[in-house]
């Protein structure tokens, strides 16, 4: 029997003994849709998500700090995200004072008792020759029948371009709006409260607190009308030519943002947690896995070796264990993920920082298997069965190879499996430590969370810490489940 036969029977005989146990099922189980997972995010990944993630611009539109839309359930007050695509709406044409202006009413319906997170109207057309000049206009009329005038108003010079390029996420007029539309309040209202909170003032109701002596403003629910005046210069142009350079432009939106997003919620960057999550899976179980058998791979060579042969070769692996234990882990990765941090400035930067810090695991992580993978390989070394075998002058790598690495497979793979969660939970502490390469790990968006968020900010805590947890669960099940194979006397 050749010696990959007698491995692949051993390993149906582990298999066998790991189902046959619900600890092995329920692991099995959870393996197989963390993989599955895995493989999935690994194939949508984009190549340059790194950057991507990290790079504030990509997610503007999405609300920070927002929850989930099923927090509704748990009592938060939800705001959906909002967005209305003007280029499919039918707005009223006129002219006024040589100008032609569309004019785009868009109903909101306020249902919840806040505020929303803000207000971005983009825009991104390019117009037919002979418009020179444009102009957006953006009044708010209230539920309470308050309009709110100009808290946009934006001119664009068309001289020497035909593109109109517009991203106003502030009403920089709001001021003079609110000034405008509260004159009875005038003297009690705060520029600097203003600016600083538009949306309360566009969304909210204001009145005078005799007992704070100043401006109050509480959510004013109901349906508000946008009514947004897109105006042009035009010369020998008809009006329909512009609009349906409108309707065919790349981009002319509003969005009102929400207090809530997503199946995960944002960060305090907007970013969608759920797609942090999810990517982060591939990552997760590349490093745990990758660490483990490197590492095991190495252990077992070495304990092999030092076990069979013996002499100077186990004397110096066994002092070059004494010596890798001898030495803390955690400074020397910190130390090694800081100075390429603080020297190395190339795009493949965070490649190079987890290449690192998989090496100094690696490096440091196998010293404890070998010790005790020699001390088996010299109680098997030691059988009738193995002096047999040199006696008929088998070599050593078949003796090896046939005799001794198949009994010692079953306490590999409980090596192999315990181990993997190790390096997980390493670069979890490091992100928490500061110590940050650049992928959306979870224990990069935890990090993220202990220096930029708060502990009301639990959507943002509590799934990267579940992740690793059920990771780490999922092989602590798969080792218990070895454990009657590792050790004969827990078999009944």
């Amino acid at each position: 029997m050749s010696v990959l036969s007698k491995m692949y029977e051993s390993w149906s005989w582990i298999r066998k003994e790991i189902l046959s146990q619900v600890s092995g099922k329920v692991a099995f189980v959870l393996l197989i849709v963390l993989i599955a997972i895995s493989v999935y995010a690994a194939i949508l990944m984009p190549p340059d998500y790194t950057k991507y993630w990290d790079v504030g611009s990509k997610w503007v539109d999405n609300p920070y700090n927002a929850p989930p839309e099923w927090a509704s359930y748990l009592g938060y007050t939800c705001i959906p995200q909002t967005s209305y695509d003007l280029r499919t709406v039918k707005p009223g044409i006129s002219e006024v004072t040589g100008r032609v202006v569309f004019t785009y009413n868009i109903t909101y319906d306020l249902s919840a008792r806040d505020y929303p997170q803000g207000l971005r109207i983009r825009a991104n057309i390019v117009v037919p020759q002979g418009v020179r000049n444009a102009r957006m206009r953006v009044d708010v009329i209230k539920p309470d029948g308050v309009r709110l005038p100009a808290i946009i108003d934006v001119y664009v010079d068309l001289a020497n371009t035909s593109l109109i390029d517009l991203n106003l996420d502030k009403p920089e007029g709001i001021v003079t709006a609110v000034m405008s539309a509260y004159r009875d309040l005038v003297r009690f209202l705060s520029v600097e409260d203003i600016y600083i909170f538009p949306m309360k003032y566009i969304f909210g109701n204001l009145s005078y607190s005799e007992t704070l002596k100043k401006v109050e403003t509480t959510p004013l629910p109901g349906k508000y009308v946008f009514v947004i005046d897109f105006s042009f210069r035009a010369f020998n142009i008809q009006p329909q030519d512009i609009l349906r350079s409108i309707e065919k432009s790349k981009e002319f939106s509003l969005l009102i943002k929400g207090t809530c997003y997503g199946l995960m919620g944002t960060d305090y960057k907007g970013r969608d947690l759920a797609e942090g999550l999810f990517y982060g899976f591939p990552i997760a179980l590349a490093i745990g896995l990758l660490v483990a058998l490197a590492a095991t791979a190495i252990g077992v060579v070495a304990g092999l070796v030092s076990g069979y042969y013996g002499g100077f070769i186990d004397e110096l692996i066994q002092r070059t264990v004494d010596v890798m234990g001898s030495i803390p882990l955690l400074p020397i990765l910190i130390l090694v993920a800081q100075s390429i941090a603080k020297t190395y400035m190339g795009e493949d930067k965070p490649i190079v920082m987890l290449t690192a810090i998989f090496a100094v695991l690696i490096i440091f992580s196998w010293g404890g298997l070998a010790i005790i993978i020699r001390s088996m390989t010299l109680s098997i070394k030691s059988e009738l069965y193995v002096e047999a075998a040199k006696a008929v002058g088998a070599s050593n790598l078949r003796i090896i190879s046939k005799h001794i690495l198949p009994q010692l497979v079953p306490y590999i793979a409980a090596s192999l499996v315990y181990s993997t969660p190790n390096a997980i939970l390493t670069e979890a502490g490091l992100s928490v430590l500061g110590i940050r390469h650049g992928f959306p790990t979870w224990g990069n968006i935890l990090a993220e969370a202990r220096q930029n968020g708060t502990i009301s900010q639990w959507w943002w805590i509590l799934p990267p810490g579940f992740l690793i947890a059920i990771v780490s669960l999922t092989f602590v099940l798969l080792g218990l489940a070895l454990e009657k194979v590792v050790e004969p006397k827990l078999r009944r």
